[in-house]
């Protein structure tokens, strides 16, 4: 029963990755995709690619001598699965990235230090919250110094 449930979710997990490479064909130039390209890193990304990878690897390869049957097949199908999710991830990440490669004319208004972190997550929060751009650029000027110290 356990093993047909790890293939139920693994098939879920399969259908948000085959969302998300969906959705790259639907990217837009606007604020979230703009501040999800400053904020994001793709080290992340890739670390979880390989991480998965591996697990998949592992997996299949200490399976090989053994007989393929259900439970086998619904462990390396898991692996498989987030390791295709994560791919997703990068793969999407990278069409933003390329995409939103203008966000610093997009962001020119807003006077941030693209260097400093603190200032990209309290602009997404700020936006998170607020999502007229006037009132954003207005409070992320007045609290921008409390990112001064931080870096």
């Amino acid at each position: 029963m356990i093993y047909y449930t790890l293939i139920a979710v693994s098939i879920i997990i399969t259908a948000f990755a085959i969302y998300n490479l969906v959705k790259i064909s639907k990217i837009e130039k606007n604020m979230n995709n703009y501040l999800f390209a400053i904020t994001s890193e793709r080290g992340y990304y890739i670390g979880a690619v390989l991480f998965s990878l591996a697990l998949m690897v592992i997996t299949a390869f200490q399976a090989v001598p053994y007989v393929f049957d259900i439970r086998v097949f619904s462990i390396v199908f898991f692996f498989f699965s987030m390791f295709l999710l994560s791919l997703s991830h990068l793969i999407y990440h990278n069409a933003v990235i390329k995409k939103c490669s203008d966000y610093k004319e997009f962001f020119k208004d807003f006077e941030i230090n693209f260097d400093n972190k603190c200032e990209k997550l309290m602009l997404k929060h700020i936006y998170s919250k607020e999502k007229d751009i006037e009132k954003m650029k207005d409070i992320f000027k007045r609290n921008r110094h409390l990112c001064k110290e931080k870096k």
